[in-house]
């Protein structure tokens, strides 16, 4: 029969650089984790509001089309004239020129 044998205080000490290291292990992994998840979060964040402003964006750049489509209509811009006292010219008074050439 095999006799029992106690455990001496060498097997004990082989553990604890065991739980050491597995625990510095585990305590970089956690930090790992917690530091992904909080960079997840503020770009989550940081994409709410770029949605947002780009929304905003959109609509103000819309708002500026209108305006400058009602801005540079024909219409307005003969009413205009008109207030200020301009007028067509008569069919002989518009001459165009050409580059090299004299009227």
């Amino acid at each position: 029969m095999k006799s029992l044998r106690a455990v001496g205080p060498e097997r004990r000490r082989r553990r604890w650089p065991f739980l050491l290291l597995s625990s510095i292990l585990v305590g970089a992994i956690l930090i790992g984790v917690v530091t992904l998840q909080a960079l997840v979060s503020q770009s989550s964040f940081r994409m709410q509001l770029l949605v947002r402003q780009n929304a905003a964006l959109r609509q103000h750049q819309g708002e500026l089309q209108l305006t400058a489509s009602q801005l540079s209509s024909p219409e307005r811009i003969f009413q205009a004239a008109k207030k200020l006292g301009f007028e067509l010219p008569a069919p002989g008074q518009v001459h165009q020129l050409t580059a090299g050439t004299q009227p």
